[in-house]
């Protein structure tokens, strides 16, 4: 039975959930370090984070089979890789008018991690650390500080929230917060869901009415928590601050195991979302 790509990665996340896991909540802490290609040192980019941080591996450095023989390795006898995205234009012609077209279609290939692979341990550079002159928490305030357009931001509220309508994020103050990580954790929520207004990314969940409970609202959930992700791994600071309730994990089992693709769009869109926050520009996952 053919099973798409959607459905192969979708199948995973479900599985890590199903164990109380969500992979974007892998403690990353200050020494994570972003999943790289060994070859080509790019960043993956993406839900491919989270599908390779969620191995446990300490270096962050993975192979496809082929590229491992180029350099000089091979793969040991009984590995299992893991699968990664990447998007591939299709060329088609309009039905209408008959005029070329491309359409982006998702594929996967396998990836084995460096210590699955004999012959290419001189080849992998030593570990990252943080060597930056600031700590996480400042790294964290330099962020909020320095996002394109940001939103206004006030701290009189007993919740955190983010309102469209008057392109405001609402804030406890720092200090009703266990910790300052969880603080800035929530902030780096909030300002996710600031990405999808009308003037920053324009994304449908956050321009158009969106009710409580309602399919798109739990995307844009997603969109954020994932954004808030990416932004933890970015500064240093630990995302199980982040909410990890039953409740969540049961609510993302459900809207996952609906639609296929959700996994995949919502990873995309905040790896953009993460992108504009940082004043970085836009980019697919990096390919093999």
């Amino acid at each position: 039975m053919y099973v798409s790509t959607y459905e192969r990665i979708t199948a995973l996340i479900v599985e890590q959930l199903e164990k109380g896991a969500p992979p974007w909540r892998r403690p990353w802490g200050g020494q994570f370090q972003w999943p790289r290609n060994l070859s080509t040192l790019k960043q993956y980019r993406g839900v491919n984070v989270f599908l390779l941080s969620a191995q446990g591996f300490a270096s962050p450095f993975w192979l496809t089979y082929r590229q491992a023989q180029q350099l000089g390795g091979h793969v040991r006898k009984g590995e299992h890789g893991a699968p990664v995205v990447f998007w591939k234009e299709w060329e088609t012609e309009d039905r209408d008018t008959g005029a070329a077209a491309k359409i982006p279609v998702l594929r996967h290939y396998t990836v084995f991690h460096v210590s699955q692979i004999d012959g290419v341990d001189h080849l992998v550079p030593p570990g990252e650390v943080f060597d930056k002159p600031h700590t996480p928490i400042e790294r964290c305030q330099q962020v909020v500080h320095d996002m394109p357009r940001r939103p206004t931001i006030r701290h009189d509220f007993d919740r955190a929230f983010y309102r469209p309508s008057d392109d405001m994020v609402g804030m406890p103050k720092i200090g009703a917060f266990d910790t300052a990580e969880g603080y800035h954790a929530t902030l780096f929520h909030e300002l996710g869901h600031a990405t999808g207004h009308k003037d920053r990314l324009n994304r449908a969940s956050i321009v158009e009415a969106v009710h409580f409970g309602s399919e798109s609202y739990g995307k844009e959930e997603l969109v954020a928590e994932m954004t808030a992700a990416f932004l933890c791994g970015h500064t240093g600071i630990d995302p199980a601050t982040l909410d990890n309730s039953a409740a969540y994990v049961a609510g993302w089992l459900k809207a996952i195991r609906k639609d296929a693709r959700l996994v995949v769009t919502a990873a995309s869109a905040a790896q953009r979302a993460a992108d504009f926050i940082l004043g970085q520009s836009f980019g697919q996952p990096a390919s093999p």
